[in-house]
Protein backbone atom coordinates (compact mmCIF):
# COMPACT_ATOMS: atom_id res chain seq x y z
CA UNK A 1 0.00 0.00 0.00
CA UNK A 2 1.32 3.43 -0.95
CA UNK A 3 2.06 5.92 1.83
CA UNK A 4 -0.21 8.97 1.81
CA UNK A 5 -0.64 12.00 4.07
CA UNK A 6 -3.33 14.67 3.67
CA UNK A 7 -3.02 17.89 5.64
CA UNK A 8 -5.93 20.34 5.81
CA UNK A 9 -5.60 24.02 6.69
CA UNK A 10 -8.24 26.66 7.41
CA UNK A 11 -8.59 28.85 4.32
CA UNK A 12 -7.77 32.35 5.59
CA UNK A 13 -9.30 33.80 2.40
CA UNK A 14 -12.65 32.02 2.85
CA UNK A 15 -15.60 34.22 1.83
CA UNK A 16 -13.38 37.11 0.67
CA UNK A 17 -14.15 38.67 -2.71
CA UNK A 18 -11.95 38.17 -5.77
CA UNK A 19 -14.17 39.93 -8.29
CA UNK A 20 -17.53 41.59 -8.57
CA UNK A 21 -20.00 39.23 -6.93
CA UNK A 22 -17.40 36.44 -6.68
CA UNK A 23 -16.26 34.99 -3.37
CA UNK A 24 -13.75 32.36 -2.32
CA UNK A 25 -15.82 29.42 -1.07
CA UNK A 26 -13.19 26.82 -0.07
CA UNK A 27 -13.44 26.26 3.69
CA UNK A 28 -10.18 24.27 3.85
CA UNK A 29 -7.05 24.12 1.67
CA UNK A 30 -4.74 21.19 1.82
CA UNK A 31 -1.86 19.16 0.49
CA UNK A 32 -1.66 15.48 -0.38
CA UNK A 33 1.76 13.85 -0.26
CA UNK A 34 2.42 10.36 -1.58
CA UNK A 35 5.52 8.21 -1.38
CA UNK A 36 7.19 5.78 -3.81
CA UNK A 37 7.16 7.60 -6.21
CA UNK A 38 6.97 10.87 -4.33
CA UNK A 39 4.18 13.14 -5.64
CA UNK A 40 2.30 16.13 -4.30
CA UNK A 41 -1.30 17.19 -4.92
CA UNK A 42 -3.43 20.10 -3.74
CA UNK A 43 -7.02 20.03 -2.50
CA UNK A 44 -9.55 22.79 -1.77
CA UNK A 45 -12.48 21.56 0.33
CA UNK A 46 -15.88 23.13 -0.40
CA UNK A 47 -19.38 22.47 0.87
CA UNK A 48 -20.96 19.97 -1.51
CA UNK A 49 -23.18 22.45 -3.42
CA UNK A 50 -20.25 24.82 -4.07
CA UNK A 51 -17.99 21.91 -5.09
CA UNK A 52 -20.62 20.44 -7.40
CA UNK A 53 -20.88 23.78 -9.22
CA UNK A 54 -17.13 23.71 -9.94
CA UNK A 55 -17.40 20.55 -12.08
CA UNK A 56 -16.25 21.38 -15.60
CA UNK A 57 -14.75 18.33 -17.32
CA UNK A 58 -16.57 15.24 -18.56
CA UNK A 59 -14.82 13.10 -15.93
CA UNK A 60 -15.93 15.47 -13.14
CA UNK A 61 -19.52 15.34 -14.39
CA UNK A 62 -19.26 11.53 -14.49
CA UNK A 63 -17.98 11.54 -10.89
CA UNK A 64 -21.01 13.58 -9.80
CA UNK A 65 -23.35 11.12 -11.57
CA UNK A 66 -21.60 8.14 -9.95
CA UNK A 67 -21.90 9.72 -6.51
CA UNK A 68 -25.59 10.48 -7.13
CA UNK A 69 -26.13 6.83 -8.19
CA UNK A 70 -24.74 5.68 -4.84
CA UNK A 71 -27.14 8.02 -3.03
CA UNK A 72 -24.43 10.48 -2.00
CA UNK A 73 -25.77 14.01 -2.30
CA UNK A 74 -23.53 15.71 0.21
CA UNK A 75 -24.54 17.48 3.38
CA UNK A 76 -23.59 20.55 5.36
CA UNK A 77 -21.14 18.48 7.41
CA UNK A 78 -19.19 17.06 4.43
CA UNK A 79 -16.53 18.86 2.40
CA UNK A 80 -15.43 17.87 -1.11
CA UNK A 81 -12.49 18.70 -3.37
CA UNK A 82 -11.25 18.15 -6.90
CA UNK A 83 -7.56 17.24 -7.19
CA UNK A 84 -4.63 19.21 -8.65
CA UNK A 85 -1.13 17.87 -9.22
CA UNK A 86 1.52 20.23 -7.84
CA UNK A 87 5.05 20.51 -9.20
CA UNK A 88 7.13 22.14 -6.41
CA UNK A 89 10.01 23.29 -8.65
CA UNK A 90 7.91 25.15 -11.22
CA UNK A 91 4.95 25.67 -8.85
CA UNK A 92 2.71 24.47 -11.71
CA UNK A 93 -0.77 23.20 -10.82
CA UNK A 94 -2.62 20.85 -13.17
CA UNK A 95 -6.07 19.35 -12.68
CA UNK A 96 -6.14 15.57 -12.61
CA UNK A 97 -8.99 13.10 -12.41
CA UNK A 98 -10.09 12.33 -8.90
CA UNK A 99 -11.76 13.82 -5.85
CA UNK A 100 -11.70 13.82 -2.08
CA UNK A 101 -14.44 13.86 0.57
CA UNK A 102 -13.72 14.93 4.15
CA UNK A 103 -16.19 14.37 6.97
CA UNK A 104 -15.24 16.09 10.24
CA UNK A 105 -18.28 14.44 11.84
CA UNK A 106 -17.06 10.86 11.26
CA UNK A 107 -13.36 11.85 11.14
CA UNK A 108 -12.85 10.13 7.80
CA UNK A 109 -11.32 11.23 4.53
CA UNK A 110 -11.75 9.47 1.21
CA UNK A 111 -9.52 10.34 -1.73
CA UNK A 112 -9.32 8.95 -5.26
CA UNK A 113 -6.59 10.01 -7.65
CA UNK A 114 -6.40 8.88 -11.28
CA UNK A 115 -3.18 10.40 -12.61
CA UNK A 116 -1.30 7.83 -14.74
CA UNK A 117 1.07 10.55 -16.01
CA UNK A 118 2.55 10.71 -12.49
CA UNK A 119 2.16 6.99 -11.66
CA UNK A 120 -0.65 7.70 -9.19
CA UNK A 121 -3.82 5.66 -9.45
CA UNK A 122 -5.72 4.58 -6.40
CA UNK A 123 -8.17 5.37 -3.68
CA UNK A 124 -7.77 5.56 0.08
CA UNK A 125 -10.11 5.79 3.06
CA UNK A 126 -8.16 7.37 5.88
CA UNK A 127 -8.83 8.22 9.52
CA UNK A 128 -8.68 11.99 10.00
CA UNK A 129 -7.47 13.51 13.24
CA UNK A 130 -7.84 17.06 14.44
CA UNK A 131 -4.55 18.71 15.33
CA UNK A 132 -4.00 19.80 18.93
CA UNK A 133 -2.17 23.02 18.05
CA UNK A 134 -3.46 25.17 15.23
CA UNK A 135 -2.41 28.49 13.84
CA UNK A 136 -0.63 30.05 10.89
CA UNK A 137 0.93 27.36 8.67
CA UNK A 138 -0.32 24.58 10.95
CA UNK A 139 -2.93 22.07 9.77
CA UNK A 140 -6.30 21.71 11.48
CA UNK A 141 -6.59 18.04 10.47
CA UNK A 142 -4.32 15.27 9.22
CA UNK A 143 -5.38 12.06 7.49
CA UNK A 144 -2.71 9.45 6.84
CA UNK A 145 -1.85 5.76 6.67
CA UNK A 146 1.72 6.24 8.02
CA UNK A 147 3.28 7.43 11.26
CA UNK A 148 4.34 10.99 10.43
CA UNK A 149 6.62 11.12 13.50
CA UNK A 150 8.95 8.62 11.83
CA UNK A 151 9.04 10.35 8.45
CA UNK A 152 11.91 12.51 7.27
CA UNK A 153 10.85 15.21 4.82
Amino acid sequence: MRDIAVRGFINDKFNTPFGKGLFRRAVFNGSVELGAPKEKYLVDYYKYADWENLAKSDSQMQTLRQLADTGFTGSESVFCSWIQHYEPLSKAKNKVDGFSIYSPETQELYIRIDDPAHQTEGDWTLPARLCKTTGTNKPVFVATNVDLNNQST
